[in-house]
């Protein structure tokens, strides 16, 4: 099972990169890789050889380091020395220095939400008449 704060940013990095706006619903499953929204079910994993994929899980990950307190610059020279590329480090470091403080606070505010996904099964409305 995935962090809430794993989740919430997977949830806007895959907004980011496929370009879903923040009135969308969207939903990260638990697992911290399948992902609903309204056009459907999609499972976004790390390793795929499909370059969204990867990005949005580098974007996610390098928003996760920021809000632990990672300075962008310092995010960005981190995965420069991961070897993926300049051009590749510079992409996800453009993605997160675009984000504005409300933006982030958004980010926290989703953080919130999935943390208050605790697991419970979802039922049915008890007071629906079943027939």
């Amino acid at each position: 099972m995935s962090s809430p704060e794993t989740r919430a940013c997977l949830d806007f990095a895959y907004r980011m990169v496929v370009g879903i706006g923040v009135e969308d619903e969207l939903y990260v499953c638990r697992d911290g890789i399948t992902i609903a929204t309204h056009a459907g079910v999609e499972r976004v994993e790390p390793s795929s050889s499909h370059p969204y994929d990867v990005l949005i899980h580098l974007v996610a990950k390098a928003m996760q380091t920021h809000l632990r307190g990672v300075d962008l610059a310092q995010i960005r020279d981190d995965l420069l020395a991961t070897d993926i590329g300049e051009l590749l480090a510079n992409k996800v470091n453009d993605h997160l220095s675009g984000l504005s403080v409300g933006e982030w606070q958004r980010l926290r505010v989703r953080v919130a939400f999935y943390t208050a996904d605790d697991n419970t099964a979802m039922m049915a409305d008890p007071t629906e008449i079943e027939g």
